[in-house]
């Protein structure tokens, strides 16, 4: 499996099904981004992961969270996220860019 840097951003205003839903599909839809995950804290701070990192910085996260009507509250330190290899959805280039750069942690 390549490791890949993920970014995670704490958001309020996440209450529901249907908000994890928009907040995906939001983050989803920002061109690179593979995969987001979301941790729900229902009326608390969620934790919303980008995979890869370098796909969406912080202000496009944020502007993509604001137009479904949730707030950023910071960014989280990175962490390494484990993606198959033969996973389609995930370029072959980048797997291997992936690969090699946490190969040089």
């Amino acid at each position: 499996m390549a490791k890949v840097r993920a970014a995670t951003y704490g958001v309020r205003g996440l209450s529901c099904v249907r908000c994890l839903v928009s907040a995906i599909e939001e983050v989803r839809a920002l061109p690179g981004v593979y995969e987001v995950g979301v941790d729900l804290v229902p009326f608390g701070e969620s934790l919303v992961t980008v995979v890869p990192a370098t796909a969406a910085n912080r202000d496009q996260v944020r502007a993509s969270l604001d137009r479904v009507g949730f707030e950023v509250t910071g960014r989280r330190r990175g962490h390494r996220h484990h993606w198959p290899e033969d996973d389609r959805r995930y370029p072959a280039a980048e797997r291997r860019a992936a690969h090699h750069v946490s190969g040089s942690d």
